[in-house]
């Protein structure tokens, strides 16, 4: 027997656990790769430093040659023996199979690890860099994530005291944070320059921007938080300063309500009043502006302070409010006595108008009951004018009596001479007038109906006639000649306004000749506006025709000049166009000279001579 066949059970067991081994070796290998190439998971430096050491460790014989063949070799040997003994039976054949596709597996399984472990090999190092820096990193982030934590973690400081502590911590934050800039600086290069390195671990990129973010949220939240918390203290110091300096101005208005009091004199009233009006005004505007910034303060106390505080907070600024109640029964009664001036002033003034009336009506009055040069038409006429007038004046006695009435008091004259001495102006005003008034009447009674129609057609004769002779002037007047169709339009306007003053003087003509007619006994005086009459038609007859004719002059001057540029644009389009309409030219020149001739027709018609 050889020894191969003398020591088969040795043979295999050793080939066995070769085997084995080599499975193991895979097994751990496999494993350690999935380690240097995790993606989601950070080592430190020291837990890295021992999977890259169980890496080189492993692939120091990475090939395995010796191994692969020496198993190849007794698979061969083991093979042999078995069909040496008992023959190769289809139980050894499958034996022999079954061997060697256990072995080309586990063969074909290494030459699989190889490209993922060389790629391990050559990122070890680079990741080992990596890890050792993310290692410098933690100390840094982790300083900057716990001041960012005490730079947003909620607060409630209700109190100045509470608000300088956090101050104070806030001040101890940023100087923190401020403590870290130079190791955050080099990290942040180092790790611009690191990552730039081919291999690099990918975990790197994300921790750098980690970093930058960090630093930046603990930096800007810090500072805002300190912000905030000296606004906020500002705002308290402002909150309680303003509380007590409202009070001044608000009892100076109380001050100022006390002596707010009606005046009777309505000139020296709107003086005293406009005075009151600015001394409050002044003090108003004081408190509003106090009252904001206290409710501006209150509001950015309260973001701090919480709900706990709220309570208290709002019933002080609303013990403000109400104590700023008097600013609205200050401008109530300031209101209130403007208006009660405003009416006193309008009711003396209507006083003052009657008055103003009455005492030149009563000086009319007694010339043209003395004065023997007044013609009686003229008398007649002037009585029957005052009559018309007083008979608006009287009723206004009545409810203007009422206003002062209301106005004054009996109280209000039994403790001020000047509402007494008011309302007795207006009594004496009101007595006069109605005498002034009961005069006219009288004398208008004594008028009869025939003295009146005469009155009214001798008067409106009289003013007839100057007009009359102005007017034929007018219609015989020479015409300036317009230089442009502006000018002719101001032309046109000048004529319709003529004439519109000649209808409204023929309807007084005409009212002149009714009354004449209308009268029971008629006067053998010559009736004169016939004649009159006779005259309006001819300056009548000129008004029409100047009117047509401006008109007509107008209306073509207008048409000309659009005509014109219609010609001028379409003529500007000729050069333009390849095949011109000369014959729509032709037809707009033809009608443009037709314009001319009826243009020049109507000027030398209205404008003759010239």
């Amino acid at each position: 027997m050889t020894f191969w066949q003398e020591n088969y059970g040795f043979v295999k067991d050793v080939y066995d656990f070769r085997l084995q081994k080599y499975q193991e070796w895979m097994d751990k290998l496999e494993a350690i790769v999935g380690k240097v190439m995790a993606p989601n998971v950070q080592y430190t430096y020291k837990e890295f430093k021992v999977i890259k050491d169980s890496l080189s460790s492993l692939t120091r014989d990475l090939e395995r040659e010796g191994m692969k063949a020496w198993l190849d070799m007794m698979l061969e040997k083991v093979a042999v023996r078995v069909g040496e003994e008992a023959g190769l039976s289809a139980k050894d054949k499958e034996f022999k199979m079954a061997e060697k596709k256990k072995l080309e597996t586990l063969i074909d399984r290494h030459d699989k690890l190889l490209p993922s472990t060389i790629d391990a090999q050559q990122k070890v190092e680079i990741y080992a860099r990596c890890y050792a820096f993310g290692d410098e990193i933690s100390p840094v982030l982790k300083t900057l994530q716990e001041q960012h934590h005490l730079a947003v973690k909620e607060i409630h400081p209700h109190n100045m005291k509470m608000l300088d502590e956090q101050i104070e911590k806030s001040e101890k934050v940023i100087t923190t944070v401020q403590a870290q800039q130079d190791n955050f600086e080099e990290l942040r290069k180092r790790g611009a320059k690191l990552v730039q390195t081919p291999n690099v671990a990918p975990f790197l990129q994300e921790l750098l921007e980690k970093l930058e973010k960090s630093w930046q949220d603990a930096n800007e939240h810090s500072q805002s938080r300190l912000q905030m918390l000296k606004t906020s203290s500002c705002d308290w110091e402002t909150y309680d300063e303003l509380r007590t300096a409202i009070i001044e101005p608000l009892e100076k208005l109380e001050g100022e309500y006390k002596k707010y009091r009606k005046f009777y004199d309505p000139v020296q009233g709107l003086e005293k009043l406009s005075r009151r009006k600015e001394i409050f005004e002044t003090h108003k505007k004081s408190s509003d502006e106090m009252m904001a910034k206290i409710k501006m303060c209150y509001t950015t106390i309260m973001i701090l302070a919480g709900d706990e505080k709220k309570e208290f907070l709002d019933k002080e600024v609303n013990d403000v409010e109400d104590k700023r109640n008097i600013v609205t029964k200050c401008e109530d009664t300031l209101n209130s006595l403007f208006d009660y001036n405003t009416k006193l002033t309008n009711a003396v003034n209507h006083c003052h108008d009657l008055s103003n009336w009455a005492k030149p009506t009563q000086e009319t009055l007694d010339k043209l009951c003395t004065d023997e040069n007044i013609t009686p038409e003229d008398r007649t006429k002037e009585i029957l004018n005052l009559q018309e007038v007083g008979q608006e004046k009287v009723p206004q006695l009545e409810p203007l009596d009422l206003e002062y009435r209301t106005l004054l008091l009996d109280e209000d004259m039994e403790k001020s001479e000047t509402a007494k001495k008011t309302m007795q102006e207006w009594k004496d005003v009101m007595e006069f007038t109605k005498k002034v008034c009961e005069t006219i009447e009288h004398e208008a009674a004594s008028i009869s109906t025939d003295q009146r129609l005469y009155a009214d057609y001798l008067c409106s004769v009289k003013d007839f006639k100057p007009w009359m002779e102005d007017a034929e002037k007018e219609a015989k007047k020479e015409i300036p000649k317009p230089d442009d169709l502006e000018a002719a339009m101001k032309v046109l306007e000048e004529f319709k306004v003529f004439n519109e003053e000649c209808g409204s003087r023929r309807e007084k003509l005409d009212a002149a000749n009714k009354a004449r007619e209308t009268m029971e006994k008629q006067s053998t005086v010559e009736n004169e506006c016939g004649p009159l009459g006779a005259r309006w038609d001819d300056v009548k007859k000129v008004s029409v025709t100047r009117i047509e004719k401006a008109q007509a002059l107008v209306d073509t001057w207008t048409d000309l000049t659009s005509t014109s540029e219609e010609l001028a644009t379409k003529t500007a389009e000729v050069h333009k166009q390849e095949s011109p309409d000369l014959e729509a030219l032709e037809v707009i020149y033809n009608n443009l000279k037709d314009l001319v001739n009826k243009k020049k027709e109507l000027m030398t018609a209205l404008f003759p001579g010239k």
